[in-house]
């Protein structure tokens, strides 16, 4: 598969399994202050996301060998195994709950950066929009 495909089809399928734990509610100042440690797993596996993420696009920025040959192969398994590795990471930030306004809003960010690029050829239906309108309110609400 090409990578073009294979980071467009397995990132998109990673960002809208994520979007289903994008918080609804902000959690209020002194229960925030109580929980702020609650987050700590949240920043953790983004560390972990963004490593993935950066090694992945690193990867695609190199030369790729000529096709058809055992380089190519080789190339084509490591570049799937990180997007793979990538798409893990991001279900595993999914399934982390956050607790404080600013595990809100790394999440919401998280939203931001992905979603819009992977739609970029999409029709966004009305569901997409509040997706994106909830995460922007995040970002802002919390950047206040």
């Amino acid at each position: 598969m090409p990578k073009a495909n294979a980071l467009s089809t397995t990132q998109r399928r990673c960002v809208l399994t994520g979007i289903m734990a994008a918080p609804l509610l902000a959690v209020a100042p002194a229960a925030a202050l109580a929980q702020q440690s609650d987050d700590v797993p949240l920043f953790a596996c983004h560390q972990r996301f963004q490593a993935a993420y950066s090694a992945a696009r690193a990867m695609s920025n190199q030369p790729e060998p000529a096709c058809n040959t055992p380089e190519a192969d080789a190339y084509e398994a490591r570049f799937d195994a990180m997007v793979l590795e990538e798409c893990a990471r991001l279900e595993e930030l999914a399934a982390i709950p956050a607790f404080t306004p600013q595990g809100q809003r790394l999440k919401a960010k998280i939203i931001l950066a992905l979603l819009p690029e992977h739609l970029r050829y999409s029709e966004m239906d009305g569901e997409t929009q509040l997706i994106l309108s909830l995460a922007r309110d995040l970002v802002r609400e919390n950047a206040a």
